[in-house]
């Protein structure tokens, strides 16, 4: 066996099309997307057999930042990443991983999943919630949760809201702007507007923008990203004047609808913290099946990198952030978000 840095782009797709375990994190376009809009510097490793055949993979990106800590990451801006391939080949990978955290000062290792290896620390801080889908949309619609979600769903109907896919560039510029006052108003930096901008330039074929109109007004938005059967709702945000017409639901059950249409097998609410009780409900009432996130981390005397809500300097930051005008907020934003990948 042997570890390289670099792969021919069409063995590495070939490869992923056969892996079971492959995430749209694991593609080179998600690779590119990063390169483009953090000033990360990638390590990405590929494991050959004897032949020559592709038979692993493990992204990486070296982070550096004076805010969270350096770190060697699989990967930035995914809920779950790490190494993938055959058993022998991911076990490999691994130790040429913390091989390469030696050249850069002993920089923690952080893997998005359960490693399960002597010196690696492991945590359950997040989990997902996922939707089993099928090619007959109303067996989902039953498994909803008929006191909340399908009325919910129903009265934002009634209401007028409508749903849509978009890709122009002004619908995109209109879903940033909501989710930078969403972002603000929880006290925490927004999403550069050139994340969204190079997230659909660079991953087209694998994201959709569903807006909520509701007056012919965009009134919420949700990007969906989409990889081999599998539907994760990424990124989502709603004005919050217009909450009571219900937009969430009503773009979020369009989106279902859609991937049981064109038979994907499960649909990803995406990351939530374990305190975050009120969008942990939302999300099973949607007739979703916990799924724990663990992040290993090496050594086994680092912590993950992840907020402590109750620190006192983490709710000065939300006070700081409340208080700034918008336009000071975006430019703190797009010099800041990228520390916290």
């Amino acid at each position: 066996m042997e570890i390289s840095t670099v792969v021919n782009e069409k063995e590495w797709r070939d490869f992923l099309a056969r892996c079971s375990t492959a995430s749209i994190y694991h593609t080179p376009e998600w690779k590119r997307f990063l390169e483009k809009t953090f000033d990360y510097q990638p390590q990405y490793l590929f494991a050959t057999d004897d032949c020559g055949n592709l038979i692993g993979l493990l992204p990486l990106f070296y982070v550096k930042s004076r805010i969270t800590g350096d770190r060697l990451c699989s990967l930035p801006f995914s809920h779950v990443c790490g190494p993938i391939g055959e058993n022998g080949a991911q076990t490999d990978l691994i130790s040429k991983a913390k091989m390469i955290r030696s050249t850069l000062r002993d920089t923690p290792l952080e893997i998005r999943g359960d490693i399960g290896i002597s010196g690696f620390h492991s945590s359950e801080l997040f989990s997902t919630y996922i939707l089993d889908l099928s090619s007959q949309t109303d067996e989902v619609w039953k498994r909803l949760d008929h006191g909340s979600v399908r009325r919910t769903v129903k009265k934002a109907r009634s209401l007028g809201v409508v749903v849509e896919i978009s890709k122009e560039d002004e619908d995109l510029k209109a879903f940033y702007e909501i989710n930078s006052i969403n972002k603000k108003n929880l006290g925490v930096p927004c999403h550069p507007y050139s994340f969204f901008k190079n997230l659909f330039s660079g991953l087209e074929h694998y994201v959709s923008l569903y807006l909520a109109r509701y007056n012919g007004e965009i009134i919420a938005g949700g990007v969906m990203e989409r990889f081999k059967g599998s539907v994760i709702y990424g990124y989502g945000a709603a004005d919050p004047s217009y909450l009571q017409v219900h937009p969430y639901h009503a773009l979020i059950w369009n989106s279902i609808e859609d991937a049981c249409r064109d038979g994907c097998s499960e649909y990803d609410f995406g990351r939530v913290s374990h305190d975050n009780t009120g969008l942990i409900q939302f999300k099973k009432r949607w007739g979703t099946r916990e799924k724990k996130l663990f992040y290993s981390t090496f050594p086994n005397s680092q912590k993950p990198t992840s907020p402590d809500r109750d620190s006192s300097l983490y709710r000065f930051g939300n006070t700081v952030v409340h208080h700034m005008p918008m336009p000071v907020y975006k430019k703190f934003s797009d010099i800041v978000f990228s520390h916290f990948g």
